[in-house]
This record gives C-alpha cells, structure tokens and sequence, in this order.
C-alpha cells in the first residue's frame, strides 16, 4: 500500500469505526448502557471475534495488516490524550480527604477478584493446557489472580463522565481507588 492509499483507507476506517459505534450507541442508550461500553461492543462486532470469524475477506478488506500500522498508534494517541484530560480533571484534594475511603474501596476491589482468580489459575493449571510447560503453579496463580484485579481504567473514567460524576466525591474516590488497584496489580 502507498502512503496515499494508506491515508485514504486509514480515514474510511476512522469513518467506518465512527458510524458503526454511534449506530450501536443508540442500540446501547435504549439499554441504559455508556457510549463506551456499546464502543467496546462495536469494535468486538467490526474485529475479528465476529466479522473475521464470519467473513474474513471484508475483515481483510476493511482492516489489512498494513492500515494497523496507522491505526493502532493513532488509537494509543487518542487514549493518552483522553486520559491527560482525566488527569486534568482529577481532584486530588478529594482523594486526600478521603484516603480511607479509596484503599478501602481499592482493597474490596482486588480481595475477591484476586482470591477467585487465584483459584481460576490453580484449577486452569493443573486442567487445561492455559499456561505454557515452564510456568509454576505460583506463577499461574499469582499472575491470574493479579490479571482479574486490573480495572479497565479508561472505561471507567468514561462511564464516571457518562454519568456525570467526574470531580463529585463518588466518582474521584472511584478513580482513586480504580488507580491504586492498578498501581498494585502491576507492581
């Protein structure tokens, strides 16, 4: 593909993803659903969980090897620009006044789904063939455990806007404590 093709495809995929989201949007916002919720379902719909499994030439049509090139990393620069505007938004005098409240609602957050991950490793472990031959079973553990802990941070910050709670107390303990679970489940 020349770079003039690949600009030319890159927007009719852009336009594409932009009109399939909002169509399904409106499907979502007559189920009480956040614009990016019904977003995420759009882009399993358009990827190749659904349409490359059931038409796999319009997937490789609508979203060649090449055109990810683009794409991917325009996609990575909207994310970070979306979340320096959380950033900007966020109101770090509330999580000051309360701390308590976002490690306790962080802590609730990562015990059970940690506990149950753990348990998904060790059951997947020594059941399935998941995890590769050298991994260990603490390692299997530890690293489901730690993976059902992380929080879709960008999609909570967008359903906290949604709903209009961005700098209320709720939705800035809400992304503190999303942000100490995933400062911790990365570490």
């Amino acid at each position: 593909m020349t770079n003039l093709q690949l600009a030319v495809h890159f927007f009719f995929q852009i336009a594409i993803i932009l009109a399939f989201s909002q169509v399904v949007g409106l499907v979502g916002k007559r189920a009480g659903q956040p614009q990016v919720v019904s977003e995420m379902i759009a882009g399993v719909l358009l990827g190749p969980s659904l349409l490359g499994l059931l038409w796999p030439t319009v997937f490789a049509r609508l979203f060649p090897a090449d055109s990810m090139r683009v794409l991917f990393p325009v996609s990575q620069l909207g994310l970070a620009a979306y979340m320096f505007v959380v950033g900007m938004e966020f109101r770090m005098d509330i999580v000051q006044r309360r701390l308590h409240s976002a490690v306790a609602v962080s802590v609730a957050g990562m015990v059970a789904p940690f506990v149950l991950g753990a348990g998904l490793g060790w059951y997947f472990y020594g059941h399935t063939a998941l995890f590769p031959a050298k991994t260990t079973l603490l390692e299997a553990t530890i690293f489901l455990g730690a993976s059902m802990c992380i929080t879709a941070f960008p999609m909570l910050a967008r359903i906290i806007s949604f709903k209009k709670l961005t700098g209320t107390t709720m939705g800035t303990v809400a992304l503190g404590a999303g942000a100490i679970d995933d400062a911790t489940a990365w570490c």
